[in-house]
Order: C-alpha cells, then structure tokens, then sequence
C-alpha cells in the first residue's frame, strides 16, 4: 500500500487560507470518472493510460491489471482544483490528480485518510 503525504492537502489548506478557495472543475471529475469506470470495466489499457507517468511506474513489472480489481468502483461525486494538483472524492475512496499539458492524470487512487495529513493509496501515492 502506498502513501500520499499530504502535501496535495497542505498545499490545498496554504491555498485557502491565503483567501483563494479550491474550485470544482468538471474536467478533474470526467477524469477522475473515466479511470474509475476503466478500472471497473477491467481495461487496463485504458486505465493505465490514466495514470500519471510516476504512478504507473510504481506498480512495478506487474503492471495495472493486477491492481485495478482492489480500486474502488463508486461514482465521482465532486473535485476540488488547487492550481494543478486536484483532488476527486467518491463515496468509496479518494482521488489524487495533477494535470499535465495532455490533460489530468491520476497520481493516486483508492485513497483513504489515516489522518489530517495522510492518505494511504492502492495505487500511486508519494
């Protein structure tokens, strides 16, 4: 299981405090959505292909197969965007994204809170 310390969500705090709130974006929440239904469809082509470039290497030579099966399946529900880092909430898990000149990509899923700071994630993760 990997680990997403909080500097997404510390970042996000830094953010608001400083008087600009985190904003709901439609284009974080189709991405997030679209990884969640190739992960339950079993397509690991297409769910990969979500990944960001570091959390698809980190699954090592088994590659996203085997771990799309332990990613939660429930529906994005909202995503909040802090410059570009993102994160997208379902009521199974949590999401992490960041976006890249392509598009927004996953940097952790199947994320759930140990603490204020700290998510631990089935894939992804820092």
């Amino acid at each position: 299981m990997q680990k997403i310390v909080g500097g997404v969500i510390t970042a996000a705090f830094l953010v608001s405090a400083a008087g600009c709130g985190a904003a709901d974006s439609p284009d974080v929440r189709a991405a997030a959505q679209e990884f969640v239904t190739a992960a339950a469809s079993g397509s690991p082509v297409d769910a990969c292909a979500l990944l960001a470039p570091r959390a698809r290497d980190a699954l090592g030579p088994a590659g996203c197969q085997p771990i799309l099966a332990t990613v939660p399946h429930a529906p994005v529900v909202s995503a909040s965007v802090w410059g570009e880092e993102a994160q997208a909430r379902s009521a199974a898990d949590t999401l992490f994204l960041h976006e890249f000149p392509d598009g927004w990509r996953i940097t952790g899923a199947g994320c759930h809170q140990r603490n204020k700071q700290v998510y631990d994630c089935t894939v992804g993760g820092r």
